[in-house]
């Protein structure tokens, strides 16, 4: 129910939480049980006027309950991130319509060009299954063109496995040779570290926003999401987590950017400058992750 909904945000902006997330199986297919006007779109701008919350995620949604609504809703409320994760599965209609996907390449590349022009900035994440039975060599370069064309942020891709009592187990043999899975799922895994390396050295010298949600990966600086979803490490004290920072990128890897803060939110200009003096990082793109 959508009231339950909202008093989990609500709950969770009293406690000083100031990012959702909203997850769901075919998240964006939501209609509150208890307000027939309430879909998902509704459910967003609900969450939105929420007060403390400054971040909306959600997932995992289907590119076939991507309505104008939605589309609309995620372009004029602010708060809901510029990042859709949109499962695409394959590159090819064959292997789609195999899959029962309910959608084409064409439909997919169309869905794309929409969201791009109506919501500017977007970042768009993806799921691949390689492999899946019956997918011929053309099947998979049709995938790895349209990684190419859509140029993802970033991908999450799977060597097809046969699950229980799916009907792909029941019907369809796993005919593709587990060698020539590893080949094709390496493959287009380097072909989108091309692609994410691009995309981030498009970054070097900018400046970017984060909301600082904790320590990074080697635990020697902060780590925080733009917007877009994107991972941007950065030097300053514990204090600063939960707060939003503007961050201008010095460094660049295939998974996440580095920087220097020049503002903080609720900290004085003197003690970000003190933080950014202690950086060491050069400038020119070179390996951040």
């Amino acid at each position: 129910p959508v009231r339950e909904v909202l008093a989990e945000v609500e709950q969770a902006a009293a406690t000083g939480h100031r990012e959702v997330q909203l997850l769901g199986q075919i998240v964006n297919h939501y209609q509150a049980p208890d307000d027939p006007l309430c879909d998902f779109a509704e459910l967003l701008s609900r969450v939105h006027a929420v007060p403390g919350i400054e971040r909306i995620r959600f997932a995992s949604p289907h590119p076939r309950h991507v309505t104008d609504r939605l589309i609309d809703a995620m372009a004029a409320l602010p708060k809901v991130a510029r990042h859709l994760h949109l499962p695409v599965q394959s590159g090819s209609t064959r292997m789609l319509a195999s899959m029962r996907r309910r959608h084409t390449r064409e439909d997919y590349l169309s869905l794309v060009d929409q969201l791009r022009a109506r919501v500017p900035g977007i970042r768009l994440s993806t799921d691949l299954i390689i492999g899946f039975p019956g997918e011929t060599d053309a099947d998979f370069e049709a995938t790895l063109s349209l990684v190419d064309l859509v140029r993802f942020h970033s991908i999450f891709s799977f060597k097809y496995s046969t699950r229980p009592n799916t009907l792909a187990s029941r019907r369809l043999p796993d005919d593709v040779p587990e060698p020539e899975k590893t080949r094709r799922i390496v493959a287009v895994q380097a072909r989108q570290k091309d692609i994410q390396l691009d995309l981030h050295r498009e970054l070097f010298g900018r400046d970017v926003e984060i909301l600082v949600d904790g320590e990074s990966r080697r635990g020697d600086e902060l780590s925080g999401r733009t917007s877009g979803n994107t991972v941007v490490n950065v030097a300053g004290p514990r204090e600063w987590i939960g707060r939003f920072a503007t961050v201008r990128v010095v460094r660049t890897g295939a998974n996440s950017l580095s920087g220097v803060a020049t503002a903080v939110e609720g900290v004085g200009a003197a003690a970000v400058a003190e933080w950014a003096n202690r950086e060491s990082l050069n400038g020119g793109p070179s390996d951040a992750d």
